[in-house]
């Protein structure tokens, strides 16, 4: 008894003094944070520091929004004065891939390959979002996680960047169908997107691998109707499933969504952007190819009309308010707008910003098939996908109805006889479902701003960048961004030729036909 009354003595002792020497550890935090609780940062910055900040000035260059003065620096984006100040880089290398890497590298570790599967998910979107910006980007260089990181990485060109996306998203495929899984995506309540759902991590997966693989439209030795077909139909497949951040309304204004609050959005006198676009609200009141007049029903779920006579109208870019409605000079008090931010579906203070939906899913199979010679099927693909988008903002069954039926009376299905008229169709309505998303900019680039294809509304912007831009030649476009500035300055070997001129005007890889 004694014996064991001293080991016992003893044991304490040694506890006791392991724990007065453990001072440098704090239970509260720890040094290593699961897998588990590492998902939400990982979705959150893949939204909000990446996806918002790709997409914050895009939204000017694809003519979502347009400002109200014509001076300032609100001005820039959509009258494409981009320089090395354009912060995309540094978001989605500094506060955001590295949660995506660390995901997958605690899914390994952890035996949790579900988490793998997140990880390399969006780490492909924002590989994505990144080349399809700039072109050539850091890839097998980046952070591991594990190595040393180095400051004046290689980069790898964007074929190269493409078929690692390609690659990366099989093998999250693959690492969601893995049931060797340990602990559930959501067992920490962070999985903020599909609350644990693999099934719908996986389809998201295939839904990506659909989008970059359509993106290769103009490399005729790459493009291939079939696997974008098959990786359609194992991405979403009904309603519900949109891969999309959730915003919160009258929560932390870091909460709310920031086209309607904390994005510069609230200024009275100079919002970032002020009321949308005479081109969006062109889309929304004709129809493709003809452009018959025809009021969308979505219209009133996007946008609100103006206070003053109650019609939707919007500013030419570049013109600002002065230049009234179009940039004809009329209309130029305030109230003849509906504002941008706060105005519908898309704006709102609690409106969700989508990575990709079913919607854009569809009509990825609509081209698809239209380019392989299946008009038929590509007129289902397409009919689902304008309807879904519908059902999303609310559209009632009554307005679904009618509206389809004024497109087949304006000759829809004469019209996917045609490619570009079947083009016309399918991007006017990507252009609709994926609203303030930068992956509009990859397909108006695809379809060379095509007026054919997104109608007589889409011109260049006024009070365009002269000293880049040819102010005579209509069909020179913006292309690509210009690397940022602290990139530049330290990997300047790297980068090459980082002048406004080169950047803005030059083809990405995807966009040069072959």
């Amino acid at each position: 008894m004694k014996r064991n009354i001293l080991l016992l003595a003893a044991a304490l002792i040694v506890s006791s003094c392991d724990k007065y020497l453990d001072v440098n550890v704090d239970p509260n935090n720890p040094t290593k944070v699961p897998a588990a609780s590492r998902i939400a940062g990982a979705i959150t910055t893949s939204n909000g520091a990446s996806l918002w900040r790709g997409a914050r000035e895009i939204a000017g260059v694809t003519q979502y929004g347009a400002t109200k003065l014509k001076t300032g620096t609100n001005l820039n984006a959509e009258t494409w004065r981009f320089t090395a100040s354009y912060f995309l880089w540094q978001n989605a290398y500094v506060f955001t891939m590295p949660n995506c890497v660390d995901l997958i590298n605690l899914g390994v570790e952890e035996g949790n390959p579900h988490f793998v599967g997140v990880g390399k998910t969006l780490l492909a979107m924002n590989f994505g979002l990144l080349t399809d910006q700039y072109g050539s980007i850091v890839l097998d260089e980046y952070y591991s996680g594990k190595a040393q990181i180095n400051l004046t990485p290689t980069m790898q060109d964007q074929q190269t960047v493409y078929q690692r996306i390609d690659q990366m998203l099989d093998e999250a495929i693959a690492a969601f169908n893995d049931p060797s899984n340990k602990t559930g995506l959501n067992a920490n309540g962070g999985d903020i997107m599909y609350q644990g759902d693999v099934d719908k991590w996986k389809r998201f997966a295939w839904a990506l691998k659909a989008r970059y693989l359509n993106h290769l439209s103009k490399k005729s030795s790459l493009y291939n109707s079939a696997r974008i077909i098959e990786a359609c139909q194992n991405a979403f497949n009904k309603d519900g499933m949109d891969a999309q951040f959730a915003y919160i309304k009258g929560a932390m204004v870091t909460d709310q969504n920031p086209w309607a609050s904390w994005g510069g959005f609230t200024s009275a006198s100079d919002p970032r952007y002020f009321a949308w676009t005479q081109f969006f609200v062109d889309i929304l009141n004709t129809l493709p190819v003809t452009n018959t007049a025809f009021q969308d029903p979505r219209i009133s779920k996007i946008m609100t009309p103006a206070t003053s006579d109650g019609q939707y109208r919007g500013l030419k870019p570049g013109a600002g308010l002065v230049g009234g409605q179009n940039g004809t000079g009329q209309k130029t008090s305030e109230n003849d707008y509906g504002r941008f931010s706060q105005s519908g579906y898309y704006t709102n203070l609690d409106s969700p910003f989508p990575f990709i939906t079913y919607s854009e899913v569809k009509l990825i199979e609509a081209e698809a098939r239209l380019r392989s010679g299946d008009q038929p099927g590509a007129l289902v693909a397409y009919e689902e996908g304008v309807k879904a988008n519908m059902r999303k903002l609310g559209v009632s069954a009554a307005d679904i109805d009618r509206y389809w039926q004024a497109q087949l009376t304006n000759g829809v299905n004469a019209h996917f006889g045609n490619l570009t008229q079947g083009l016309s169709h399918i991007m006017r309505q990507k252009y609709i479902t994926q609203c303030l998303n930068p992956e509009t900019w990859v397909d108006m680039r695809r379809m060379d701003y095509s007026q054919q294809i997104y109608g007589p509304g889409l011109q260049r912007p006024a009070n365009i960048n002269a000293v880049i831009f040819d102010v005579d030649n209509p069909t020179q476009w913006i292309q690509a961004m210009v690397y940022e500035t602290n990139e530049q300055n330290r990997n300047p070997e790297a980068v090459g030729d980082n002048s406004e001129r080169f950047r803005l005007l030059t083809p990405l890889w995807w966009n040069q036909p072959e």
